[in-house]
């Protein structure tokens, strides 16, 4: 009988049911405490989107046709990742030495090691695959911060693995029909910072305090008038967050409801 494995998130715990406890307890928690950074992953951390290059070289060329027809709406984000992981042909050692390859952002772990100097939660909340963000951070020497991504298992008997996906931070109602509701997971933290750059950072960067965005989030931020910070890497990102934290000369970081009645684009200049 082959055993289902499963990859540890760092946050929280699968319970027998699959569903994970105890990590909207410790982010309402921090929340009063401390800032909290929350950033996307694929595209912002990563310098591509990680999961398509694992389906580019490892899945069935069906998964071309779920992406279309996700594309064209007639699936959800969280319907198309959950019959796209299925088709994945390789053993996890496969997986695990492709996604060894795999490069993230130059300022990232700087980044990393600035938010624990200075008391900020860092978080990554992806519509993403937990196991695939965990192997990279770690060969990146990144093993310290919290992960809320899909939830990767799988079957391994020497042959070849077989992968399926389960969406523990999935919600009823999201407006996205994402794996992961971010919306969900931010949504009792009134002070936090988002970083973050394609559709499924749309929804979530609303709420907001500070919003640092790229690519499709930029363009969406500029259409509905949110207030961001236009950056093109983690340095710039750390730039800018060294002159609002509190503490510092910027002052404290402002509520999402102050900071939306204010109305800036492009520039954030907290006072």
């Amino acid at each position: 009988m082959k055993v289902p494995r499963s990859g540890n998130n760092g946050f929280g715990h699968l319970t027998s049911t699959g569903v994970f406890k105890g990590w909207q307890s410790l982010i309402n928690e921090d929340c009063g405490l401390m800032q909290i950074a929350f950033c996307d992953f694929d595209g912002t951390i990563s310098k591509e989107d990680v999961t398509d290059l694992v389906l580019e070289k490892f899945a069935l060329q069906q998964w071309h046709d779920i992406e279309e027809k996700w594309a064209s709406g007639g699936i959800n984000s969280a319907q198309c990742m959950r019959l796209q992981i299925p088709l994945i042909r390789a053993s996890i050692d496969e997986l695990h030495r492709f996604l060894d390859s795999v490069e993230i952002d130059a300022g990232f772990v700087r980044f990393r090691d600035f938010c624990r100097a200075n008391d900020v939660r860092l978080v990554v909340v992806s519509d993403g695959v937990d196991h695939f963000i965990r192997r990279i951070l770690s060969n990146h020497g990144v093993t310290d911060i919290e992960v809320i991504a899909n939830h990767l298992v799988w079957n391994d008997d020497g042959d070849g693995a077989e992968f399926r996906l389960q969406t523990p931070f999935s919600k009823s109602g999201c407006l996205t029909a994402s794996g992961v509701c971010k919306c969900a997971v931010i949504a009792d933290c009134d002070q936090h910072i988002y970083i973050g750059d394609g559709r499924s950072d749309f929804c979530v960067s609303h709420q907001a305090s500070a919003v640092f965005a790229k690519k499709k989030l930029a363009e969406y931020c500029d259409l509905n008038r949110i207030p961001y910070s236009p950056y093109q890497g983690f340095a710039e990102v750390q730039a800018s967050l060294a002159s609002i934290l509190p503490g510092r000369a910027g002052g404290p970081l402002p509520s999402h409801s102050q900071i939306t009645r204010k109305k800036r684009i492009h520039a954030l200049k907290l006072e």
